[in-house]
Formats: C-alpha cells, structure tokens, sequence
C-alpha cells in the first residue's frame, strides 16, 4: 500500500472493503482522533475505546464515503458526538458537568472549542510525523508528549544526560524549521504551551 498514499487509491479500495486500505486510512487518521477525543474527555481510557468504536463505524458505512475528506470528516464528527454522549452518561457526567457545558457551548460559538480542538489534533498527527521522520525525534516525543525526565531518556537510551540535551536541541530547531517550511510555525507556537 506504500506506492499508493500520494493519491487516492487507498481510499478507492477502502470503500471496495479491502482491509489494507482500511489499515492505511487507521494509520493515517488513528493519533489525530485518539489526541482529539482525549481532548474532549481528559480520559485516555475511554478515548481510545470511543476512537476504535468510530473506526469501526466508519468500516461499516465505507460504501457511503465520497471523499478522502468526506471520511475524515465523519471521523471527527462521529468521535466529537460520542464523547459527548459519554460525558452525559450517568456514570461520568456528575463528575464532568462543567466540561459538558463547556463543550456545548463552545458548539454554539463561531469557531467553536470543537473545531479549535479538531484542528490541534490535526497539528498534533503532522508534529507526530515530522518526529518520526526526525533525527532525535523519538527523543522529542519522550520528553515532551510523553513527559519522561531527561535522566529517563538517558537510561533508556543508553547515553549520557548531556546527549539528550543536545539531541533534544538540535532535533527542536529541525521541527520548527521544518514547521516554518510548511507555514505551521504560528499555528504551533500557538499550542506549544498545552502539548509541551
């Protein structure tokens, strides 16, 4: 499937209900969903449930997708309802009422929290791309998404404190390089203070 994700073969096939296809679409939409549902509901747990949950909603509607777009779309809206759902749920939604509110009447606003948050998942699935193809990426992602200490890093790793710090260095002025090539450096520095 590897020749196929510059066009739009994948998404011709995943409509057909080849199941490589359906793997490619997982992978390319999997981190923006599960960043965004978390959002929504500041519990990972069920966040991935409700993502897995919305991909298998989208298998069984596949026939019914236009558009690479029209998929991605679905997506976002079929998670956004769902968490909602949970949020009102008896078992959450007395602990939770204030970010219910807060979510409905961010739906109600122009640019409301829901598609300010979609597209931060979205941001979040390109910096996840720009680390993996990163020199010192995995360093980047362990420190800053995944909040390890630089001590950890180095003990995973197996190099010396000092090394991390000049990893992490170098592989952040990449990034944000990389991110000023691509026009996303105002929109990156606008989250950088809830992701790192």
């Amino acid at each position: 499937m590897k020749e196929s994700k510059e066009g739009e073969d994948w998404f011709l096939l995943f409509r057909e209900g080849n199941k490589d296809a359906f793997r490619e679409a997982f992978d390319r939409h999997y981190r923006s969903i599960l960043y965004f549902a978390s959002s929504i509901l500041q519990q990972d747990s069920f966040a991935e449930d409700i993502t897995i949950e919305t991909f298998r909603k989208a298998w069984e509607n596949r026939d019914r997708f236009e558009t690479p777009r029209h998929l991605e779309n679905f997506l976002f809206f079929v998670t956004r309802n769902a968490c909602i759902s949970h949020l009102r749920s008896d078992r959450t939604y007395k602990g939770t009422r204030d970010e219910w509110g807060r979510l409905t009447a961010g739906m109600e606003e122009t640019g409301s929290v829901i598609d300010r948050e979609k597209i931060q998942a979205l941001l979040i699935e390109k910096i996840h791309n720009y680390l993996e193809q990163l020199n010192g990426g995995n360093i980047l992602r362990m420190s800053y998404l995944e909040g390890r200490s630089t001590r950890e890093i180095a003990q995973e790793l197996n190099i010396t404190e000092n090394n991390v710090y000049i990893i992490k260095s170098r592989a952040l002025r990449t990034l944000r390089e990389l991110m000023a090539k691509d026009n996303l450096l105002w929109l990156f520095i606008l989250i950088l203070q809830k992701i790192f």
